[in-house]
């Protein structure tokens, strides 16, 4: 009864977009169903554990979260469709058309044959598009994402589903068809009223409207909400947007700015295929982030430190050990060490205590990358 609990407390909060508390959660229902030997709800955590990351930009960590489920003993039907999607959607998204290509290859004609399953369609569903899209058949890149388009009782339990509606949106307009982005701009309407303060499907919706009427208002807000969110991919793509809108109403300074922070965006997860996508949408209107747009990121100091590597530095700092800064984060301890060596050599240090002496020395409020 705890391990459900324990579920449903971080699938409400993952809903709600408070990462810490899912972190919390997960751990502890992860930790509970090694020690009572619970294999099934052990399964079900790993699986969770991998969206998460995923969700929050840690592909490496997704990707060893459902290596980590598939190896359990475990033959739920769902599971595949979790481990090849997931799978898939991160080699897309990272340009490697080939391997994402095979993942999609082994899941079975039936894989969506179990409520469970659907449960994780959407992911396979959008790693299909991705890559129709990038062998440029956005035709069929939509055609893929059109299941999502009906209304059925996994509306209050899909996460994904919204975001999907959303790139139906994009889809359609691309593909000169008006009338399914307006049904798949009503149907993210139902959800979000369906779900009243939820974040994610209320960023759907105003992807949605804004895509629709190509409006940067809209697009804006949608921005700020993935600002607050720490949705990395979602950012990118909204800002992708942003820049795509800007530019149809004449705004090229404000289009080419808006781009540039979605290849940042994009260039932190590795997205190769998102940032060669969002050049070629913005050229098309004649933005180019050109030489000097493109951002840089620096070999060396705290500017050169990712995001993540941010994170991890600052707790460093604070002189917490590497056990401590992956159950404060929610990794494993390799990915925490990878993070450490990498800080130690942009920073040009090689002890934690230098770390901590440096970032003693910064200026307050100064930047991180």
């Amino acid at each position: 009864m705890r391990l459900l609990l324990l579920a449903n407390q971080a699938e409400g909060h993952l809903r709600f977009d408070e990462p810490e508390t899912v972190a919390a959660a997960l751990r502890e229902a992860r930790e509970l169903a090694a020690a009572t030997g619970s294999t099934g709800r052990l399964v079900v955590t790993e699986a969770r554990l991998a969206e998460f990351h995923y969700r929050l930009g840690d592909w490496d960590e997704a990707v060893s979260g459902v290596a980590r489920a598939r190896a359990l003993p475990v033959s739920d039907g769902w599971l595949p469709v979790v481990v090849h999607g997931l799978r898939a959607l991160v080699l897309g998204h990272r340009d490697e058309l080939e391997a994402a290509g095979a993942e999609l290859a082994e899941l079975p004609a039936d894989a969506f044959g179990t409520p469970a399953a659907r449960r994780y369609a959407s992911h396979v569903l959008l790693a299909r598009a991705l890559l129709a899209e990038r062998d440029g058949r956005p035709a069929d890149a939509l055609r893929a994402l059109l299941p999502e388009l009906a209304d059925d009782a996994r509306d209050a339990v899909s996460y994904e589903r919204p975001w999907v509606l959303s790139e139906i949106v994009r889809l359609a307009l691309e593909s000169a068809q008006t009338g399914t982005a307006r049904e798949a701009v009503a149907a993210c309407g139902r959800v979000a009223a369906a779900l009243p303060g939820y974040p994610g499907p209320a960023l759907a919706l105003l992807r949605c409207r804004g895509l629709f009427a190509q409006d940067p208002e809209l697009l804006a807000q949608a921005v700020a909400h993935g600002e607050r969110g720490g949705w990395p991919l979602v950012l990118g793509h909204t800002l992708e947007d942003l820049a795509v809108a800007r530019a149809w109403h004449g705004d090229l300074a404000g289009s080419r700015s808006a781009l540039t922070r979605a290849v940042a965006a994009y260039e932190d997860l590795g997205a190769r295929w998102d940032i060669a996508r969002a050049d070629a949408r913005l050229r098309s209107l004649g933005v180019r982030r050109g030489s000097r747009s493109a951002r840089r990121r620096p070999a060396n100091g705290w500017e050169a430190l990712t995001p993540a590597e941010l994170k991890v530095a600052l707790l460093v700092a604070q002189g917490r050990s590497n056990p401590e800064i992956a159950s404060a984060l929610f990794l494993s301890r390799r990915t925490v060490q990878t993070h450490v060596s990498h800080i130690l050599a942009k920073l040009q240090v090689r002890s934690r205590a230098a770390v901590a002496a440096q970032a003693a020395a910064r200026p307050e409020g100064a930047p991180g990358p």
